[in-house]
């Protein structure tokens, strides 16, 4: 048996993707600094949003996924061209068309301001509006008295993608339970392979976590049962190990005792005796490893590379 198989988790190496030697330059197109922009929106069809906004449709994307379409909670991805009324180019000398990402729910002025304009969107579509700066105040400003600038602006917003915020699982259902039980699992993975331990711990321990208020009317349910106590064994043996990658082998010692028990014929009994000898081992506490090490021959029929392989551990010095 190889030792890297020992783990409930791999150990991954990170894969370092390198570039190619020669990789193609890319060049920015600059906006120009001015443009007529009667003479460009007149191309387009033109719609009042309200008083203070219009619409100028450069193109329009003829899906019919509500996804795509825009909402207040959306999360998107957008190019944004700004221009005064003369249609001077804003921080002129830079380029101005760099993809950025915004949130519908964000307070900040500007994308409030442009909500009205956002919301007549969907992914794909690109479009100009014409901004009087009153649309950047709220009604409650302008009725407190406070000065208004009655100054105009466009935009030229390219939405490039439209992501909806996932609704939270339902879980009064069994299955959705199990479903993100598992997930918790995953992402704890998905941590370690990438060797942030600490994050990965932080997951496993959610996962515990959510176990502890696992609901009374599963609990003469023998499938939930039986998957309840499997995600413990997992995600706690999962902990150890971050905690043993994290150098902390007390507290990994304080997790792995009580699953020995439990662990009889389960997958990852014999690993356990493995990190829980080991641990005991890097602290100095040979009467405790040399315990369970004779507890783990009495009890596992282990193979002559897995006795090597506590041996290695036993009489280390």
């Amino acid at each position: 048996m190889n030792q890297s198989n020992w783990f409930s988790i791999d150990d991954l190496e990170l894969q370092h993707q390198t570039s190619p030697a020669n990789p193609p330059v890319i060049k920015e197109r600059k906006l120009p600094e001015k443009l007529d922009m009667d003479s460009i929106l007149s191309q387009y069809k033109q719609i009042e949003i309200n008083s203070n906004l219009i619409k100028y449709i450069v193109f329009e994307n003829e899906t019919t996924e509500n996804t795509k379409q825009i909402n207040v909670k959306s999360k998107i991805k957008l190019k944004c061209e700004e221009r005064d009324l003369e249609g001077n180019l804003a921080n002129k000398g830079t380029n101005n068309i760099q993809a950025t990402k915004i949130s519908m729910a964000s307070s900040i002025p500007y994308i409030q301001g442009l909500k009205s304009a956002f919301l007549t969107m969907k992914e794909g579509d690109i479009a100009w509006f014409k901004l009087s700066n009153e649309q950047m105040y709220t009604e409650q400003e302008i009725a407190s008295g406070i000065p208004v600038q009655n100054l105009q602006k466009y935009f030229k917003i390219d939405i490039l993608e439209v992501t909806q915020p996932e609704l939270p699982i339902d879980l009064t259902s069994l299955e959705n339970r199990l479903k993100q039980m598992e997930l918790f699992k995953i992402e704890g993975n998905q941590f370690y392979e990438k060797q942030q331990y600490q994050s990965a711990l932080l997951r496993y321990q959610r996962g515990l976590n959510f176990l502890e208020k696992w609901p009374k009317k599963f609990e003469s349910n023998p499938v939930a049962i039986e998957a309840k106590r499997n995600s413990l064994l997992v995600l706690s043996s999962n902990k150890a190990q971050c905690l043993i990658k994290l150098q902390d082998y007390k507290q990994a010692i304080s997790v792995l005792e009580p699953l020995i028990g439990q662990m009889r014929n389960k997958q990852y009994e014999v690993k356990n005796y493995y990190r829980l000898i080991s641990c005991f081992h890097k602290i100095d506490e040979q009467v405790k490893a040399d315990f369970y090490y004779r507890q783990v021959i009495h009890m596992c029929q282990l193979s002559q590379e897995e006795k090597h392989l506590f041996n290695s551990i036993k009489f280390k010095k």
